[in-house]
């Protein structure tokens, strides 16, 4: 692809991007110290610049060494940076963040997954970091009266939301036409055009909407590259179908909101997960996660009357927020996304895996609470106090394997395979309910518990009776509820791996 090379040497033209690079920080500095332009705006001036280098380097660059080379110092030097304090003109914000450091990793993974095969997708997707997330913040800050909005922690506004949403459609459409043309190839006719592009402004504008911590520098233009890729080569027919499993995923995503199933931010984390998962698995796909997000909201409308009775011990309640969403739906995400890329079934199964381990510990719980008899702990059988994580009943045992049992039929009745359904159901199903009973080990083992110094109960709450700031007795202070909701998940996922290449 490239259409011009400065020099006969590409690590020449590696040094000169260095050169520029270390300019750009360099100028920061002295704009920032000498004429005390704030942080916040010398931060964006290098993140544009950096940027339109970064989307040039496909055409400049034949190899793809010299620029993973470059991403790769900067990683590390951006990261040393922010520990020890330094390079203020590019690293200053008004939050913490971690984009600088999100940005060269971006670009090595962009790299990796498009430089051979189709750097047109690598280009949009820095193209879109680079133009719409500085975009987002100014208009965002100079709108009269914006409308401001949380899904995470960082605060947003429905102004920057807009220009994601255009600047991310332009991007999309217009210069990725111009790309094609450069390429020399045909573009794709104007409605298939547009139909992508408003698919991939829907996933930039969600990606950047929930992020934290300069997270979007990372998931900004990872989906908008994944989502150009799902689109862009499909016909017509399959990109209008597609477009509505996008829409599909904001209904449902909103009925569960407006139900009070998912908060604002859940709603917001529900729907981008569904919006990659849908489109790229389609009917298969959807009806195991559609299977699993509305049988077990259901479950925790029925018992929340009875939750009552711990509702002062778990951290949490039945309304999921953006964590609880990911903590229970992230690794099916990472199945799908690694499908998608090879094609290969046993993501698809795993997949399968995780969602029985989620579906199997939710359902354990919920159903649990109606036992008539205190629960017992799972490696000592000492009676627990109800709510307590590692509490085990005989009836939230039957949890677990009604909740693995549903989910796993609703993803393996369509599936053609040589390998009998009987045993593919018994390792995924199988595979879920061990899930589930790890996640139950790790909550009596090395999940945080905290003993509130007013009533002296134990709690998985940082702040108990009112405001009283509770004290770590048992467990790490890291690894919470989600924490511990992504190992099940995971390992539901890795469970199903072991026994596939055990037992078929």
């Amino acid at each position: 692809m490239p259409i011009y090379q400065p020099f006969l040497s590409e690590w020449i033209t590696f040094v000169l991007f260095l050169m520029l690079i270390l300019s750009f920080v360099a100028l920061s500095e002295v704009l920032r110290k000498n004429l005390r332009i704030s942080g916040e705006h010398t931060r964006q001036m290098v993140h544009i610049g950096v940027g339109l280098l970064v989307f040039l380097s496909p055409l400049i660059f034949s190899a793809w060494v010299p620029p993973a080379v470059l991403a790769g110092i900067f990683i590390i030097l951006n990261a040393v940076a922010i520990r020890q304090d330094q390079m203020k003109g590019m690293h200053t914000t008004e939050r913490e963040s971690l984009g600088t450091v999100f940005f060269p990793l971006t670009f090595l993974i962009l790299i990796f997954s498009y430089w051979n095969s189709d750097p047109k997708i690598l280009m949009i997707g820095m193209l879109i970091m680079t133009i719409s997330d500085p975009l987002a913040s100014l208009i965002g800050n100079r709108a009269q009266r914006p409308v401001r909005f949380t899904l995470w922690r960082d605060t947003k506004t429905v102004n920057g939301s807009l220009s994601v949403f255009f600047s991310a459609l332009f991007i999309s459409t217009v210069i990725f036409a111009l790309l094609c043309l450069w390429e020399g190839i045909a573009r794709p006719p104007l409605v298939s055009l547009f139909i992508t592009g408003v698919t991939v402004a829907i996933v930039a504008t969600l990606s950047e909407a929930i992020s934290y911590a300069g997270s979007d520098n990372l998931t900004l233009p990872l989906f908008s590259a994944l989502m150009l890729d799902i689109m862009y080569k499909l016909p017509l027919e399959q990109q209008i179908a597609v477009l509505g499993w996008v829409l599909l995923s904001f209904a449902l995503a909103f009925t569960a909101y407006r139900l009070k199933a998912l908060t604002l931010g859940g709603a917001a984390g529900a729907m981008l997960l569904g919006s990659v998962v849908f489109s790229i698995g389609g009917i298969f796909w959807v009806v195991p996660m559609a299977t699993f997000f509305v049988l077990s909201s259901i479950l925790s409308k029925i018992g929340k009357l009875r939750k009552t009775v711990f509702k002062a011990v778990v951290e949490k309640g039945s309304q999921r927020d953006i964590l609880q969403v990911y903590a229970n739906g992230g690794v099916s995400l990472i199945m799908a996304v690694a499908y998608f890329y090879t094609g290969n079934p046993i993501f698809f199964y795993m997949f399968l895996g995780s969602l029985a381990a989620a579906t199997a510990d939710t359902w354990g719980t919920e159903i649990g609470i109606f036992a008539k008899y205190q629960p017992r702990h799972i490696l000592t059988f000492s009676k627990v106090p109800m709510g307590t994580s590692g509490g085990v009943t005989l009836l939230g045992t039957s949890g677990f394997f009604m909740g693995a049992g549903i989910l796993t039929l609703s993803g393996i009745i369509p599936i053609e395979t040589e390998t009998t359904l009987i045993k593919l159901f018994i390792l995924i199903a199988f595979g879920g309910i061990l899930g589930a009973l790890t996640d139950s080990i790790l909550g009596a083992t090395v999940q945080a518990q905290y003993r509130c110094p007013h009533c002296g109960k134990i709690t998985e709450k940082l702040r108990h009776c009112g405001d009283h700031v509770t004290a770590l007795v048992s467990g790490y202070r890291w690894i919470d509820n989600d924490v511990v909701n992504f190992i099940c998940t995971l390992s539901g996922a890795l469970y199903v791996l072991l026994f596939y290449h055990l037992l078929l």
